[in-house]
Formats: C-alpha cells, sequence, structure tokens
C-alpha cells in the first residue's frame, strides 16, 4: 500500500506542476490545481504515518481531513464550466467542513502527542464524526455536479471537459461506496478488520492515481487541441478569411439551429419585443432557453446583440403600422407607433431607426409616400 501513496503523490506533483508552468490559467485550472494539492497533500500524510507512525490504530484508522474538499472542488469546477459569471468567493461556504475537520485533526493529533499516547475513545469519535461528514460531503456534491453538467452539456463545447467531469465525479462517488462496502463487510467477518481496512484504503489510493492521470490526460488533451487550433486558425487565414467564417458558421449552425428556431418563433408569433421592459433574462425565462445559449446564439451565431435583435422586430412592427395606417387613410402619429412597437423613448427610437434602415423615419415615410403614389399611377394606366 505504501507503493501506491508514494506513487499517487508522485503523480499528483507532477500532474501539479502540468498545470502550474502552463501560461494560460483560468479560474477551472486554479481548481484543478487545488484538487491536485489536496490529493498530494493527502497521499503525502498517509505516506509520511505509514512510514514513521508505528501505532497501528492511527495508520489504519485515523481519517485524513482533506479528503472532505475533492466533491466541492469538483463541484465548483462543474460550475466554473457552465455559469458564465461564476465567482468562486461567492461560494466559500463550501469549505467549512474543511477547516473544521483540519482543527479537529491536528487539535487530535497534538493531544495524542502531549499524552504520549493514543486515547481510543477520542480517536473512535473524531473518526465516526469525520467519516460521516466526508461521506456526506463527498456524495452530495459529485452527485450534483452530474446532474448540472448533465443538464448544460451545450453550454460546453470542449467533450473533454464534460467527460473529465464525469469521471472525476463518478470516481469520488466509488471511493465513497467504499466506505458502505467496508462497513458491510466487517459485519460479516470482524475478525478481517485489518485486511478489510488495507484492501478498501489501497483501491482508495488508487482511485487518486486515476484521477491524477485523468486530469493530466486532460492537460495534454487541451493543449494539443489548442496547439491544432492554432495551426488550423493560422492556415486558415493564410488561404482565406472566408474559410474561417465558413467553419464557424458550420459549427455554429449546428449548434444553434433549432435553439433559433425556437426563439425567433415564440418572439415573432407572441410580440414578446413589443415590452418595453424586455430583458435577456426575462427573454430567457418567456422561452424557457438558458440566457447565455440566447446570448451567445445572438452575438456568435447572428452576429447581433440582444437589443439589436430586439429592436429589429420592433422597427418592422412600426413600418408594418404604418403601411397599414396608410392604406387605411388614417392619421399618422410616428411616436404612439413607436411606444406600440416596444420602443420605451423617443430618442432610442429615432436612433435604432437610422441605425437599422439607414434612415430617419420622416425619410423612411416620404420614400413610402413616393412609392405608393407612383405605384398609385401605375394602377390608374
Amino acid at each position: 500500500m505504501q507503493y501506491i501513496v508514494i506513487i499517487g503523490a508522485f503523480q499528483a506533483l507532477v500532474a501539479l506542476w502540468l498545470l502550474i508552468v502552463k501560461e494560460k490559467k483560468a479560474l477551472s485550472n486554479y481548481l484543478f490545481i487545488f484538487l491536485l494539492s489536496a490529493i498530494a497533500v493527502h497521499l503525502t500524510i498517509k505516506f509520511i504515518i505509514f512510514r514513521f507512525i508505528p501505532d497501528e490504530s492511527i495508520r489504519q484508522q485515523m481519517n485524513t481531513f482533506i479528503s472532505v474538499c475533492y466533491g466541492p472542488l469538483i463541484y465548483l469546477y462543474t460550475l466554473s464550466k457552465t455559469k458564465k459569471e461564476f465567482l468562486l468567493h461567492q461560494k466559500w461556504f463550501i469549505f467549512i467542513p474543511l477547516f473544521v475537520l483540519m482543527i479537529a485533526y491536528f487539535t487530535i493529533s497534538c493531544v495524542f502527542i502531549i499524552l504520549g499516547k493514543v486515547n481510543h475513545q477520542l480517536l473512535d469519535a473524531y473518526n465516526s464524526f469525520s467519516l460521516a461528514l466526508i461521506f456526506i460531503i463527498n456524495l452530495y456534491y459529485p452527485i450534483k455536479s452530474i446532474l448540472i453538467i448533465r443538464k448544460n452539456s451545450l453550454l460546453i463545447a470542449d467533450k473533454s471537459e464534460y467527460d473529465v467531469i464525469l469521471r472525476i465525479s463518478a470516481f469520488i462517488l466509488v471511493m465513497e461506496s467504499l466506505v458502505v462496502i467496508s462497513k458491510t463487510l466487517l459485519q460479516f467477518y470482524p475478525e478481517s478488520i485489518e485486511t478489510v481496512n488495507i484492501i478498501l484504503r489501497s483501491v482508495s489510493y488508487f482511485i487518486l492515481l486515476i484521477i491524477c492521470l485523468l486530469i493530466v490526460r486532460k492537460n495534454f488533451s487541451s493543449g494539443l487541441a489548442n496547439a491544432n487550433e492554432t495551426d488550423i486558425q493560422l492556415e486558415i487565414n493564410n488561404d482565406s478569411d472566408e474559410k474561417e467564417i465558413l467553419i464557424n458558421m458550420v459549427d455554429y449552425e449546428r449548434k444553434f439551429k433549432n435553439i433559433w428556431i425556437k426563439l425567433d418563433d415564440l418572439v415573432g408569433t407572441k410580440q414578446l419585443f413589443r415590452d418595453c421592459d424586455l430583458t435577456l433574462d426575462q427573454l430567457a425565462l418567456k422561452t424557457e432557453i438558458n440566457k447565455y445559449q440566447i446570448s451567445e446564439m445572438l452575438n456568435n451565431y447572428k452576429n447581433k446583440p440582444f437589443y439589436r435583435y430586439i429592436n429589429e422586430y420592433r422597427i418592422e412592427y412600426f413600418k408594418n403600422s404604418v403601411e397599414l395606417a396608410i392604406e387605411k387613410n388614417e392619421n399618422i402619429n410616428f411616436l404612439s407607433f413607436a411606444y406600440d412597437a416596444g420602443f420605451k423613448s423617443k430618442s432610442s427610437f429615432n436612433r435604432y431607426f437610422k441605425e437599422i434602415t439607414g434612415k430617419t423615419p420622416s425619410e423612411y415615410y416620404k420614400d413610402l409616400l413616393q412609392k405608393n403614389s407612383i405605384q398609385l399611377a401605375i394602377d390608374q394606366v
């Protein structure tokens, strides 16, 4: 078991070094750095205990506090990949169990050192409390991460991100299932407590080694993918800018086609644009489409910001209202029609009308009257 521990610790340190030397470090990279650091510290502490602590009860039974942060870290990594406005400091409370167990661990260790012996009653109390807390935390957050990643799979363009979250979450759940297996086996084979502990702890340490390898693999695959994308991008730029646009459009067409049809249909048929207080959040709520998907789709797929898209609908509605009023020979009030279309002020209406049509409302109206006069003259011939 000591060999597995030292190999795992070394692997964690290597993976940690690879992430640290990486030039571009986003929040998600730092979260993986924290996870690898936690694994390295965990396995290093275990190696020191196995190598230098003679007391068998400490070697085989005393839980290491740091494993309580594995679930929260993969959960935070998941949030960093699915929420564009995610801020780490908003989730500071997630690490309260870590600090509680850390204080308990070092306090009990100091008590044992002062007493010069192990107080088994105190050790059992710590193990029971820490085991229950670690089990609950590392069960809840990985399951929550899996549910979030499945729900927001469309937001993650890189499949390796999706896979690494699922696999690490699954491995953490497997580690916690070993607790249940251990308790079950000890009910039937209490005389084999030492053998059961050695086997299941070895499996746990081996799983930590696999998690390190998954992070290393993901780091290398992302690096290769970025390098390939850079090479492809340079080649495309040298050949033609039109090829780059075409490739991007094909990618966005595949990703957003169905969502765009749904959004545009609802905005048009339900005339959602006529709400002068319409925001991106409200549009997401009314269409039941994630606001980040709407924003990315409009900016990258349709190459227009949210308010440009909505105001194009409003301008078109205004123009239809003017044409209908001319046909019915009714009085025309530009401002009234603009408010009815969803504009909130005269200045914003004039600005967007000029920006979208290239004409002022008055110029548009004169051109429309001129066209109608010409058409009427043709019809009378």
